[in-house]
């Protein structure tokens, strides 16, 4: 399982830089993948209903950490505290949003990769504080 989740969190590293560069040179790019089934005018609401909020949602609990006095108990936290909102946004969207099978792939992967970055913070503080936790 260590082995799995250290791939998955190097893809995840990979394909982050990857969509952040591509979106910092071609901004439209969310738009033209159009072959999921979205037309443009879907793509763009669906991002500003699920990916957007996310964001903000992130850095509201954040904002909140810090005001609190409460740190990250892992490095992976961060990590898992934006899948879980960006799981959450796309709950919300199957309610307010035009629905497609896609919907559905995305919130599929989006749990898995939940599950997945669950596991990892729960071995790195176990690592961290130990055995007792």
């Amino acid at each position: 399982m260590e082995r799995f989740i250290r791939y998955f969190l190097g893809g995840l590293m990979i394909l982050s830089l990857v969509l952040a560069a591509v979106f910092m040179i071609v901004p439209t790019y969310m738009d033209q993948l159009t072959a999921l089934g979205f037309t443009p005018e879907e793509m763009r609401i669906w991002v500003y209903r699920v990916v957007v909020p996310t964001y903000f949602l992130t850095i509201a609990y954040f904002s909140y950490r810090y005001l609190s006095g409460k740190n990250p108990t892992s490095t992976v936290w961060p990590i898992l505290i934006v899948t879980f909102f960006f799981l959450i946004t796309q709950i919300v969207g199957f309610i307010f949003f035009y629905f497609h099978w896609i919907q559905i792939v995305y919130f599929l992967v989006t749990a898995g990769s939940f599950l997945v970055l669950r596991e990892a913070h729960n071995r790195r503080k176990k690592d961290i504080f130990g055995g007792s936790l």
